[in-house]
């Protein structure tokens, strides 16, 4: 078996005890790259290294008092190169391959949510990409997506610098099928590739707010 990542061979003793073991889809040396954290202390909310450890980071914060409604973020990995590199084949390069990886760092069982809701992307980007990033992560994590948002913004949040992040207008809107519905004590949780303002899935859960449900969360494969 090769590693997905940089295509070498794993070389595994075959036994009784490897034959019937979950193949991994890493080598121990890319698994390591992918998973380094940057040294600091962090911000307990959104997980962004600061020159000490605080509750609330400045971006936060601003988020906070703009987009209130996201209650905890959960992130697996910091944007190192190693996951850059991965995250660049998986969303320009279309490199499907790379949802397993993200799959087995991830490794959560999202069952106790009532519904997961992946960040939308316009038709235009699909046509592009050919699949939704963030929808087939949840796939991969075993998850039924929730098809809650909709965006018809053209942008690429790549291409975009903090300052115009911060303050882009919200792309997003419900789908029609939810509009009308109240999902008052109903779990949700938001699911995208990178946070890095945090602006994206903060304005998202900014629009699934008013379903009224009991808390919105947010899970991402990386900080950035």
């Amino acid at each position: 078996m090769r590693c997905l990542y940089c295509h070498m061979k794993m070389d595994e003793e075959l036994n009784i005890m490897t034959l019937f073991k979950a193949r991994h889809p890493l080598c121990d040396s890319c698994k390591k790259a992918l998973l380094e954290k940057f040294e600091g202390p962090r911000c307990q909310r959104c997980h962004q290294v600061t020159k000490k450890t605080i509750a609330v980071c400045g971006d936060c914060q601003t988020l906070i008092e703009v987009y209130p409604a996201v209650d905890k973020i959960y992130t697996f990995t910091d944007y190192n190169d190693a996951v850059k590199m991965l995250m660049h084949r998986y969303k320009f390069l279309k490199d499907y391959a790379m949802v397993e990886i993200i799959g087995f760092i991830c490794d959560v069982n999202l069952s106790s949510y009532d519904y997961v809701v992946p960040i939308p992307i316009s038709k235009e980007r699909m046509r592009e990409r050919t699949y939704n990033q963030a929808l087939e992560m949840i796939v991969k994590l075993k998850a039924k997506p929730a098809i809650f948002l909709e965006t018809k913004a053209k942008e690429r949040q790549s291409e975009q610098g903090r300052q115009s992040r911060m303050a882009r207008k919200n792309p997003f809107y419900l789908s029609e099928d939810v509009r009308e519905k109240d999902f008052t004590g109903k779990s949700i949780i938001i699911i995208d590739d990178i946070y890095t303002t945090g602006v994206t899935v903060h304005q998202a859960a900014d629009v699934l707010k008013v379903l009224n449900f009991q808390n919105i969360d947010v899970l991402t494969f990386s900080k950035a």
